[in-house]
């Protein structure tokens, strides 16, 4: 049985169930009973409509067979290298940047 066949059995039983409470002899209890059945007629109806739009949209995702760009490990180099000692607290300085990696200090 698909999933909508079961939302519609569902969503029956609940009606039935909100005919049932007509024979509920307290005001107050009626009418608090017969508020949230509605509101879970309500809720499978929106639930059934949101099944059906994310049925219908398209899967935004593709799924290739081939990396799109091949990734080439040989291209890759790191690119830090030691150029001198910081100043303030003796950290190894690289060149491409221009202050410590450590204490922040200009240099």
């Amino acid at each position: 049985m698909n999933a909508d066949g079961e939302l519609d059995i569902f969503q029956r039983w609940l009606q039935s169930r909100l005919a049932d409470t007509e024979n509920i002899e307290s005001d107050d209890e009626r009418i608090r009973t017969s508020n949230r059945i509605q509101n879970a007629i309500q809720e499978c109806i929106n639930y059934k409509q949101a099944v059906n739009v994310q049925q219908s949209v398209a899967n935004p995702f593709v799924m290739r067979d081939q990396p799109v760009r091949p990734v080439n490990e040989s291209e890759v180099k790191p690119v830090s290298s030691v150029t001198g000692v910081c100043t303030n607290c003796q950290a190894d300085l690289t060149g491409d940047l221009e202050f410590c990696p450590l204490c922040g200090e200009f240099q």
